[in-house]
């Protein structure tokens, strides 16, 4: 379910806004909803019901209070059910999340070291996210294209919904190969449809399989209309792949 939000948004995408600027007016507007919803004038949101009292968590304004209590009653279960996998899968590991937004939705999964990447993370806080909530997760700033951390760091890899972004989907997959140990897990989701100004590449399974060739035991786990929080037009499909 689209909110009347994300309608706007996507009228306003069509204007002369470059892709970093439009990505940051979408998040404007998330913002925005989530306080609604927070405050109860939108009942549902992105397929989550609105918090009651005993749910709602607390914090020093109403938009830190909205963005955590969205974090923990949504983004988290999303992950977790977008993934298919159960939050204690990457115990003892460090694992990175490739555009996480300005969320870090990855704090679903327990035991482990959490790094988000995103390039517009200065951004977000401009905005007003607050990620200096979350002190147990690893910020980096920059694109999927050149990750500035060493050469086989990570225990795992994922990314939801987020891989379509990029600008250079055969460069982000080498990076990811580059920073992930061999042997590491690798899991996916992703979008796919037709290009749009905040997601540039079209991708579909055979453009993403033979992108990760380098990964073993890579195969496609399900294909879907409907994820966690939306649902999509004939035309276009929701893919988790992953090689574990």
């Amino acid at each position: 379910m689209r909110t009347i939000l994300s309608k706007l948004f996507r009228k306003l995408k069509h204007l002369s806004l470059n892709k970093q600027d439009a990505e940051l007016l979408f998040w404007t507007y998330e913002l925005k909803s989530y306080q609604q919803w927070y405050d109860g004038y939108i009942s549902i949101l992105h397929n989550t019901k609105n918090p009651n009292s005993f749910e709602k968590i607390d914090a020093p304004n109403q938009k830190d209070a909205s963005i955590l209590t969205w974090h923990k009653l949504h983004q988290e279960k999303k992950y977790l059910e977008d993934l298919d996998l159960d939050a204690n899968v990457f115990h003892g590991m460090k694992i990175l999340d490739i555009g996480s937004g300005p969320i870090p939705s990855a704090t679903c999964f327990t035991n482990c070291q959490v790094y988000c990447l995103d390039p517009l993370l200065h951004k977000y806080l401009e905005v007003g996210y607050p990620l200096h909530y979350f002190d147990n997760i690893k910020f980096i700033q920059g694109v999927s294209e050149k990750i500035p951390i060493e050469n086989d760091f990570f225990d795992g890899v994922i990314s939801v919904n987020s891989i379509d972004h990029v600008d250079n989907l055969q460069e982000t997959s080498s990076e990811i190969d580059r920073v992930l140990k061999p042997g590491g897990m690798l899991r996916i989701h992703y979008h796919s449809h037709l290009p749009e100004k905040c997601e540039p590449i079209s991708i579909n399974d055979d453009l993403f399989q033979k992108s990760f060739q380098w990964c073993g035991e890579l195969q496609k786990i399900k294909t879907s209309h409907i994820s966690y929080s939306s649902s999509l037009p004939e035309n276009e499909y929701y893919s988790l792949w992953s090689n574990f």
